[in-house]
């Protein structure tokens, strides 16, 4: 064997003995994976876990040949052990990102933390670096090790190459045929298992199976909930031109708390807020935000749409037509926000026409921008009054401590026992939730204190009565509520990460509860009714109703993730993933045998087309 061939295999031979701590490190996807009953699921489970795992072991391998055919092997094995040690601690990243959001780490959550300020979107303690630190050091040294036996001492000629590499394509091969059929002929049992794998593109041949008459026509079931899907190069919105003549302009406030949770408003948690408005203001007890994240709760709060639209408004930069209507009947733009509204996409959406902008607040921690915005949306009122009182205003102040999990040390905690910060390592199915709901709770209760000085300065101003007061969250947090290891947002669409609160404040608002179920969708064509006085049907548009109509009650509100969207109805949620696969469940995210999809699915979908040219 000559030199090269032996550092070829040397390195081939590293990269195979991976696979078994790649297969370790891959069982922390199985507690989120529907584990098959069922024959060919269970084969395909056994396929593509030899099969998918050994083609990213082989990839790895791939990326060492080049180092292989110019570097002698004193220096390659320790290129080698870095090389394994980045890998492992990737696929590490990205279960633990999974088991938090159900989605595997992607271009978009790099892009985030590359960019994140301040640890706005991403905070770790000391301890997690530490741990993570000691971790990774001890993993180097280990394949160091393991690198130098294979490379250089020769323990590659125990290791059979060849036979062990046509084993996993011959797996991958016949993983990816049986889920052709699978896919084709809708078994379930093995097209369920797919998004748990992560760098999975599964082989469909749909057309090629139905030209063949193999195609079984119940699978077309499976797939109405992509029905009529297209891309559109142009919006249609609004449908007609707004014809908008107000009788008054109020000003017009919007306060939001980040991943505030429905059951987190109350007189011991929001003791301000509730003195304030529980009795004075309408209160909407079966309210949903329109995302599970705040780039698309926000969204469908200012825009009116569903979550689909997203890409095309970021992609070409248009605001909402509620923020525009605004700017051409003149009224002062005073935005403020905690965290950075570039670090999601806003100055993109929601304030791509407002200029000068805001971007966010400087501090060290989420509690401090917070109560530093409060003070200098305070000295922004003064400085209108100053300048600029005949016009009206829109004020937004963006809340963040509950997201940071961050209060002030020394600051009143009534929730107990609280833990002292967020840890994520610390979560899991068995986890105690009590102390971090506790510490989200005492958060939020700070953020109150804060906005009962912005109400109180409202009043002293003599600005409370006309001002059109709208309190609520961008979307929920879960705490491993239904013992399925779901913590955080964006992951699925039940209650605690999508019902939110909403309280409602000023003219022409009449106090009360209202128990329909009423979204974030409804909130600007309220607005731009109510406040900015447009006649339009609301269907020119918005997708949602009028807050303000007593006898809003929706049949099922539509909440959207980065990739996904659930249709939220009284009994059930169904799910659609970026590829169009569906599943149904029950509020508390159980799956709900052989049901099929209800009208409200179908009237749904079609709001999805509904502003795109035809």
């Amino acid at each position: 064997m000559n030199v090269l061939s032996s550092r070829l295999r040397g390195t081939l031979a590293f990269a195979l003995c991976q696979l078994p701590l790649v297969w370790l490190a891959a069982l922390r996807y199985v507690p989120f994976m529907e584990v098959p009953h069922e024959g060919w699921g269970i084969v395909y489970l056994l396929l593509t876990w030899v099969g998918h795992f050994g083609l990213l072991v082989l990839l790895g391998w791939g990326l060492l040949m080049a180092p292989a055919c110019v570097l002698p092997r004193r220096y390659l094995w320790p290129v080698a052990a870095l090389v394994a040690t980045l890998g492992l601690g990737a696929l590490l990243v990205d279960t633990v990102v999974y088991a938090q959001y159900r989605f595997h780490v992607n271009y978009f959550m790099v892009s985030l933390f590359l960019n994140d300020k301040n640890g706005e979107i991403f905070s770790f303690s000391l301890e997690t670096w530490a741990v993570v630190i000691a971790v990774s050091l001890a993993l180097l040294i280990a394949q160091g090790w393991l690198a130098h036996k294979m490379i250089v001492t020769g323990w590659q000629r125990s290791i059979p190459t060849g036979r062990t590499v046509g084993v996993l394509l011959v797996a991958l091969f016949a993983g990816h045929l049986l889920h052709i059929v699978a896919d084709a002929r809708y078994m379930r049992s093995v097209t369920q298992q797919t998004s748990v794998y992560p760098l999975l593109f599964p082989a469909t041949a749909k057309d090629f199976m139905a030209e063949h008459g193999w195609l079984d026509p119940r699978a077309a079931r499976g797939e109405r909930a992509n029905i009529d899907a297209r891309e559109a190069d142009e919006l249609e919105w609004p449908l007609n031109p707004l014809q908008c003549s107000p009788q008054s302009s109020p000003n017009i406030m919007l306060i939001m708390i980040d991943s505030w949770r429905h059951d987190e408003y109350d007189a011991q948690t929001t003791p301000h807020l509730y003195a304030a408005l529980h009795q004075n203001g309408r209160r909407y007890t079966e309210h949903y935000s329109g995302g599970n994240s705040t780039r698309t709760g926000v969204m469908s709060l200012f825009y009116g749409l569903t979550g689909n639209y997203y890409a095309y408004i970021n992609n070409t930069q248009t605001p909402p037509l509620l923020v525009t209507e605004m700017q051409r009947q003149g009224y002062a733009l005073g935005i403020f926000a905690a965290a950075s509204l570039d670090s999601v996409g806003f100055d993109r959406t929601v304030f791509s026409s407002v200029s000068p902008l805001r971007m966010g607040t400087p501090g060290e921690t989420p509690h401090e921008r917070d109560a530093r915005m409060t003070d200098d949306w305070r000295q922004w009122l003064d400085q209108h009054e100053q300048t600029s009182s005949s016009k009206p205003w829109f004020g937004m102040l963006f809340y963040d401590a509950p997201h940071g999990y961050s209060v002030p040390e020394g600051a009143d905690k009534p929730f107990q026992p609280s833990a002292s910060e967020m840890n994520y390592l610390e979560l899991g199915p068995e986890t105690d939730p009590q102390p971090w709901a506790n510490l989200h709770r005492n958060s939020v209760h700070h953020d109150d204190q804060l906005i009962g000085q912005v109400i109180d300065d409202l009043k002293a101003r003599g600005e409370w009565d006309n001002t059109v007061l709208i309190v609520t969250a961008d979307h929920g947090q879960s705490f491993n509520d239904f013992h399925k290891n779901y913590w955080g947002h964006n992951s699925h669409f039940a209650s605690p990460q999508t019902h939110v609160p909403m309280i409602l404040h000023g003219p022409g608002i009449t106090p009360g509860e209202q128990t329909g179920m009423s979204s974030h969708l409804d909130v600007a064509p309220m607005l731009m009714r109510h406040a900015l006085g447009c006649s339009n049907p609301l269907s020119d548009y918005a997708q949602g109703g009028d807050l303000l109509d007593a006898q809003l009650d929706h049949p099922r509100v539509i909440a959207s993730s980065y990739l996904d969207y659930g249709i939220i109805e009284p009994d059930r949620i169904t799910v659609v993933d970026g590829t169009g696969k569906w599943k149904i469940l029950d509020r508390h995210l159980d799956p709900i045998e052989d049901a099929d999809f209800s009208p409200a699915v179908f009237n749904a979908l079609g709001l999805f087309r509904q502003f795109y040219e035809k």
